[in-house]
């Protein structure tokens, strides 16, 4: 498991800075506003995507591996088509993103929904190397053609971005088919159980959870644009990005821990790998927020334009709820799991509702900052929730959260592949 994760790990760092180098680009030639629509736009397509995944989503991690491929594929590919085309309506009449962008969002998270479909079902199936190199090809293919939309074709506007987003997107979707194509005919070929209602079952919790989570993350988005405008937007959006790096690590880990514990059904495996992957990602993704933190406000100016100094200002708000999160992935994921992804839900509930009332009260009079510091009560309020949960479940002791030496013995088995050795009961 080991091995996965951290080749997870190099992939998302990768990624990392292939979305540095991006943000870097945008910066210097969108400015401001061009960075505050951008944020709109990936917000559009994310949104629609997180709808597309009621069927589509991380129920199929769950399921990949217990029916015939085809009968999750078909109903997934056309409920994607289905949300794609409504929800870039909805959007548009309600005015949450850039009007005249509306085509390409509804034709980008339509493409991004096939491509999550087919990722989807290569991680139940623990296909992580396949998950990886995808992944890294999409990102090369944006970062380089939104490079020749800039300084070969001097497009200085957000559609150099939208084209780049083309580019990724086709080639995630059309290489995760390839790698799909062949196991569609190695599942099982008499599955007659009945997909549908399990899909709605699994996915209705998970996607509900995302949903909430989502808007908890990006709320101030609209309150931010609505309020102080969208060159603040743009600035705290690159604050947000930054910040949000420091969940390479966790969400490498849970991507791996996710398709692991929904592969077997030893709880006491589950629990200690759990416990052993908190502690590892809460000591990376510490690290991580220091350095982000220390950097003074020169580095940013210098790295980003003058326009952009305030970008530590926001990752000062953030930082704490940005480490929240990092280590809460571990424990929502044990919770998709094992089949019990309602907790994820009700935990995303919490911090949405205290991010929609602390927004209200503070992010017109205080801007930004009040945004970020809202982010963080909330995100602290998730993580708080899902490891009473965790700890009422599975009864851990303190010293449990406290590295120990058992660790790096269980961190060796792992990496050695000797799972056996810690758990046999498994699908």
């Amino acid at each position: 498991m080991l091995r996965h994760i951290i080749g997870t790990t190099f992939t998302r760092l990768f990624n990392a800075l292939m979305a540095l180098a991006m943000l870097w680009i945008n910066t210097q030639n969108l400015g401001k506003e061009g960075l505050g629509t951008i944020g709109l736009i990936v917000l559009g397509i994310t949104l629609i995507l997180l709808i597309s995944n009621y069927i589509g989503g991380g129920a199929l991690v769950f399921l990949s591996s217990r029916h015939d491929w085809r009968r999750l594929m078909i109903p997934s590919y056309l409920w994607a088509c289905i949300v794609a085309v409504a929800g870039a309506f909805l959007l548009k009449t309600f005015h949450l993103i850039p009007v005249e962008f509306t085509r390409d969002i509804l034709l980008l998270s339509l493409v991004q929904s096939f491509m999550t479909i087919n990722l989807n079902l290569l991680v139940g199936k623990e296909k992580i190397s396949f998950f990886n190199g995808i992944s890294v090809l999409q990102m090369l293919a944006t970062t380089i053609v939104l490079v020749i939309m800039i300084y070969s074709v001097k497009l200085y506007d957000v559609r150099a971005f939208v084209y780049a987003l083309y580019a990724g997107y086709l080639t995630g979707w059309l290489l995760s088919l390839i790698a799909v194509m062949p196991m569609i005919r190695t599942t099982c070929q008499q599955d007659r159980q009945p997909v549908i209602p399990q899909i709605i079952r699994y996915g209705k919790f998970i996607q509900t959870a995302n949903v909430l989570q989502l808007l908890n993350y990006r709320l101030s988005f609209y309150l931010i644009e609505f309020f102080t405008g969208r060159a603040a937007l743009g600035i705290f959006n690159v604050g947000v990005q930054l910040s949000e790096g420091v969940w390479l690590v966790g969400k490498s880990v849970a991507t791996v821990q996710y398709a692991r514990i929904s592969n077997t059904s030893d709880q006491e495996y589950s629990k200690r790998i759990t416990l052993l992957l908190f502690k590892l990602t809460f000591v990376v993704s510490l690290l991580i927020t220091a350095v982000l933190a220390i950097l003074p406000e020169s580095v940013y100016g210098w790295f980003f334009g003058d326009d952009f100094t305030e970008v530590r200002v926001v990752i000062l708000s953030l930082a704490a709820g940005i480490l929240a999160t990092a280590v809460a992935l571990m424990f929502s994921h044990y919770f998709s799991g094992i089949g019990l992804p309602v907790h994820n839900m009700i935990g995303s509930a919490i911090g949405l509702i205290l991010t929609l009332v602390l927004g209200l009260l503070f992010i017109p009079k205080h801007g930004i900052i009040a945004a970020g510091i809202t982010a963080s009560v909330s995100y602290l309020a998730n993580l708080a929730y899902l490891m009473a949960v965790f700890i009422v479940r599975t009864r851990p002791s303190i010293r449990d959260f406290i590295i120990q030496k058992d660790d790096f013995r269980l961190l060796v088995q792992e990496l050695r592949g000797k799972r056996q050795q810690v758990t046999g009961n498994t699908h």
